[in-house]
């Protein structure tokens, strides 16, 4: 189908942002239960006046858009509709936005950002063709970062990936004697409690199982929060093991409600295998290479339906991930504590001169407590180290 020539009509160019950022904000009111799906906001606009607000709130249930006609009911007919994300235009779990919106009636279309999609892509050709005005790129940025987590897994086809760290005021995670509970205090653990609760999985490496043996369950929410989380459980807990050093007497191996995927190079537990199976534990082997970490991520999204991963390893998996441009977002929580020496935050990722360093663009700054809570996002696009 040919693509319509989308150029901007009957409205203000200010207009159209101000209510785009409405629907994006009500987009934002979505949350995990849409995956695999994406987070998407619609606003209906009459006269300048707001008739009909809807967001996907929940996979299988009814699209933005389909919410917001049933919010506008026969105002629709006439109405400007800004949609976060290109209508979808297949039938899947629901049926196509677009027939929904033409035969509602909208006069014109307005939306932050193209569906990469192969089977629901092309929703803006279809309303052209049926007469409705289309407009495409207003917020497209803002709009790209609320449906980040599907745009990742469908173009990248991996999990979107949020590294999580937490180091001291010269960059360290640990001190020299190995200790490093807690460098951050209370209210940054909570922070990164509510982290989890909106993340599919929590990664880790063998090192963090063995050194911390940690839960990463979702005990340090309020009560509330931990109800509202999506499955008050936790996330799944995936622990890089490339050379067979996890083992049974884990915590992340005792059977409960959370799952545990462990991933290494065939081989690598022998006899211990069963063990972990019995326990509960979901052993995956990859073929050992260097694209190993990319294909445990593409894995992950495949055969686990794992849309969002929350890093929270040590400075080895943190750099594999860095160097590989597998990272989308950071989450860096600064202690203001001084240690000199110890375990780095990352560790080297091979660049070596200013010229090279990968380029990162702050996006929030807040206090945690005592602590500091900066969020960062790729800037110029880094290439792959190696």
């Amino acid at each position: 189908m040919k693509q319509p020539d989308l150029i901007p009509i009957a409205g203000d160019a200010t207009s159209d942002a101000c209510w785009m950022q409405r629907a994006i904000a009500a987009g934002a009111l979505g949350d995990a239960r849409v995956r695999p799906n994406p987070l998407v906001g619609c606003v209906l606009v009459q006269d300048g006046v707001q008739v009909g607000l809807g967001w996907h709130a929940q996979v299988g249930g009814p699209h933005a858009e389909i919410v917001a006609l049933a919010d506008a009911g026969d105002c629709a007919r006439g109405a400007t509709a800004y949609v976060t994300l290109e209508p979808c235009n297949h039938h899947g779990r629901t049926g196509p936005c677009t027939e929904a919106l033409i035969a509602a009636g909208v006069a014109r279309v307005v939306i932050g950002c193209r569906d990469p999609h192969h089977a629901a892509a092309g929703g803006l050709a279809r309303l052209a063709e049926a007469g409705v005005a289309v407009t495409a790129g207003v917020e497209e940025l803002a709009a790209g970062a609320l449906a980040e987590v599907f745009l990742t897994n469908v173009v990248q086809r991996r999990p979107f990936v949020q590294l999580k760290l937490a180091a001291t005021l010269d960059g360290r995670t640990a001190a020299r004697d190995g200790t490093s509970r807690w460098v951050t205090g209370e209210g940054a653990r909570a922070a990164v409690a509510q982290l989890r609760a909106q993340a599919d999985a929590v990664l880790i490496g063998s090192g963090t199982a063995l050194a911390d043996d940690p839960r990463l369950d979702l005990r340090h929410l309020s009560h509330d929060l931990r109800s509202q989380a999506d499955g008050a459980a936790g996330p799944v807990r995936v622990v890089l093991d490339r050379r067979g050093r996890f083992h049974s007497g884990l915590q992340l191996a005792q059977p409960g409600t959370q799952r545990t995927v462990v991933y290494a190079v065939p081989g690598a537990w022998s006899g211990k295998a069963e063990a972990l199976t019995q326990a509960g534990v979901a052993l995956c082997e990859i073929p050992d290479g260097g694209d190993w970490l990319q294909r445990v991520l593409a894995d992950l999204l495949a055969h686990h339906r794992i849309c969002h991963v929350l890093c929270e390893g040590g400075p080895t998996v943190a750099a594999a991930l860095l160097q590989a441009c597998a990272v989308d977002r950071i989450d860096l929580l600064l202690a203001p504590k001084l240690l000199g020496a110890g375990a780095p935050v990352i560790e080297d990722l091979g660049i070596g001169t200013i010229a090279a360093a990968q380029v990162w663009q702050w996006s929030s700054v807040q206090m945690v407590g005592s602590d500091v809570w900066l969020v960062a996002r790729p800037g110029a696009q880094p290439h792959p180290v190696g």
